[in-house]
């Protein structure tokens, strides 16, 4: 599966580059709800878009997961860079890495994240985002996760 998931994100990088202009970002912080597989677990969290470095947003979030048998905390640290938008919608579409620490029980490990998503605009200052995150290493193999982020 491994495999799989490095040739998706490869032919997306391929056919779909990276956006060259950058934009001011704006701080936000939001909450988000999904679901994780290997471990199978209920998951709510906090996420934020904090400032950019580059060409990148630094977004950072926590993740507490429930089920499975066991309780998860995770903490992302993710770089975020904005590919391309969909034209007359203002969804953008985003990719992602970046380190993940999980924390179960009294044991922690160390993984990376790779992820894929889409910032949906609102009213306001807010938007949502839907994203799928790959694990690598010990952490959680996939999760899927709906938020919201208000500006600040």
């Amino acid at each position: 599966m491994k495999k799989g998931i490095w040739g998706v994100l490869l032919a997306f990088g391929i056919f779909f580059p990276f956006e060259a202009k950058t934009a001011p970002i704006k701080a936000a912080l939001g909450l988000r709800a999904g679901a994780s597989w290997n471990p199978d677990q209920f998951v709510v969290g906090a996420q934020a878009e904090v400032g950019s470095l580059g060409l990148a947003t630094i977004a950072p979030s926590i993740d507490l997961g429930f089920g499975d048998g066991s309780d998860l905390t995770a903490v992302n640290l993710d770089l975020r860079w904005y590919l391309f938008p969909l034209p007359q919608t203002g969804i953008q579409f985003y990719a992602a890495a970046g380190p993940t620490a999980v924390f179960v029980s009294s044991q922690s490990e160390i993984g990376l994240s790779l992820t894929a998503g889409a910032k949906i605009p609102m009213k306001g200052n807010g938007r949502y985002n839907v994203e799928a995150r790959f694990g690598i290493w010990d952490i959680p193999d996939l999760k899927v996760m709906l938020g919201v982020l208000f500006g600040l």
